[in-house]
């Protein structure tokens, strides 16, 4: 919504007398106390502007009758106050009210017109509530919420927009599962071939959080593409920071693996998976990960996360050698350069030495058999040389975004549903998707 040049100008004129009193009144005004107290006029200006607005925007001659949704007719009766809670605070406004004499069920245009439910938060409210939601714990949110808008909320209903966002969001998710099972669907954007992505990355990993007084998983994915911030040096063994994710998008459920990998499909559609020129998967070596990576996307390039395959080394080399021992960090280095290079054979063996020592025996049997599961995902010299990214900080970092730093506070407890939709809430926010959710939520059916 856009305003004329000549209406803004009228009414910051309006505003500029309203300081220059507020100065002569108060000399001693510094600039901090002006914008208060002109915050403080502007939202009681917007609450008395939007409320006049909304009555002026009723028919002034009301119909004598209009259709009601039962089939029947429902007669005008006389124009009723309702209040609906908005950024401005509560607003107050007048519009008519029809009686259906069929169904007895009350009528108001204007509210269904424009998405007004007396009583309840408005859509524009509710997005910035929402977004504080993701954001923070729910009661830290209605603080920030006071300070920045000069309006309190209580942290149930910061906590109910919050999941509401959650559920649009879950719906969303059910739509697009519904189309990436639709073969009409996926064939038709096969003919059509719109914009699709030359390499697509995906990426997923778990987090526990605390469910009631257990903790689940909370299982996050990602899709995104990559460029190059600065030429690759080959020599620098783990040097990973060539390249930059972008377009970044996170989904996410506590769920079990079968149900995530319905989901897994369906956001890879809605990033243009099926239509990629290559997919690559970075990830741990979580055999779950792997299976619904195979199942799903069989032809993905596939490969292990550089730092969760070599931090399998480090113990080794302390046991059997001692921690901080120049010994250890020559062979640390040794067998590191070989992951670098690829070999995995040679890892595998430098590792198997170490299986039946006292101290190192334990790490060294994890490794082999960790090297061994992945070794055609480790072939990092061939993937380096290809251009594709080996680390899988984006989504590290999109399970430290979503569980640890919004699920995980201190003193958190959640509900299985409260847990789920405000996840879902943040990592639409975090994928920027918050303007598709917002549209949602304004375009929510009212309640009868």
């Amino acid at each position: 919504m856009e305003f004329s040049t000549e209406l803004t100008d009228a009414v910051a004129t309006l505003f500029k007398q309203a300081i220059v009193e507020i100065v002569a009144q108060q000399p001693d005004s510094k600039a901090a106390d002006l914008e208060h107290g002109l915050r403080h006029l502007l939202k009681q200006a917007g609450a008395q502007a939007l409320g006049q607005g909304l009555s002026a925007l009723d028919e002034p001659y009301p119909e004598a009758h209009i259709a009601c949704p039962c089939g029947g007719m429902a007669a005008y009766q006389f124009r009723r106050t309702a209040k609906t809670f908005t950024v401005f605070g509560w607003v107050a406004y007048r519009r008519a009210y029809y009686l259906c004499a069929q169904c007895h069920q009350g009528e108001y245009p204007l509210d269904q017109c424009l998405g007004l439910e007396p009583g309840q938060v408005s859509a524009g409210l509710a997005s910035l509530l929402a977004l504080a939601g993701v954001e923070t714990a729910f009661e830290e949110g209605c603080e920030l919420v006071e300070r920045f808008l000069l309006i309190e909320v209580s942290d149930n209903t910061l906590r109910k927009e919050t999941q509401t966002f959650g559920q649009l969001q879950a719906q969303s998710e059910q739509d697009w599962q519904a189309e990436s099972q639709d073969a009409a669907y996926l064939q038709a954007r096969q003919r059509t071939q719109p914009a699709h992505p030359k390499r697509l990355y995906g990426s997923i990993d778990g987090s526990h959080v605390p469910i009631g007084e257990e903790w689940r998983e909370l299982k996050a994915g990602s899709w995104y593409e990559v460029e190059k911030v600065r030429n690759a040096s080959n020599s620098e063994v783990g040097q990973l920071d060539e390249l930059r994710a972008r377009n970044m998008r996170y989904y996410c459920d506590i769920t079990e693996a079968e149900t995530f990998g319905r989901l897994l499909w369906a956001t890879g559609v809605q990033s243009g998976a099926d239509l990629a020129d290559e997919i690559v998967f970075v990830a741990d070596g979580a055999a779950w990960i792997w299976n619904l990576v195979e199942r799903n996307f069989p032809a993905a390039v596939q490969i292990v996360d550089w730092y969760h395959a070599v931090e399998y080394l480090t113990p080794i080399a302390e046991a059997a050698y001692g921690a901080d021992s120049p010994k250890g960090k020559v062979w640390l280095e040794r067998v590191r350069s070989a992951l670098w290079a690829g070999r995995v054979d040679q890892v595998i063996l430098a590792c198997q030495q170490w299986e039946k020592h006292a101290r190192a025996g334990e790490a060294a049997r994890k490794a082999v058999t960790y090297y061994t599961n992945n070794a055609r995902r480790m072939d990092y010299a061939r993937f380096r040389t290809a251009g594709y990214q080996i680390g899988s900080g984006t989504i590290e970092s999109g399970c430290k975004q979503i569980a640890t730093q919004r699920l995980k506070r201190s003193g958190a407890r959640w509900t299985m549903e409260g847990a789920r939709m405000t996840a879902k809430a943040r990592a639409a926010w975090l994928s920027g998707q918050w303007d598709q959710l917002s549209a949602l939520r304004a375009n929510l059916p009212l309640a009868t």
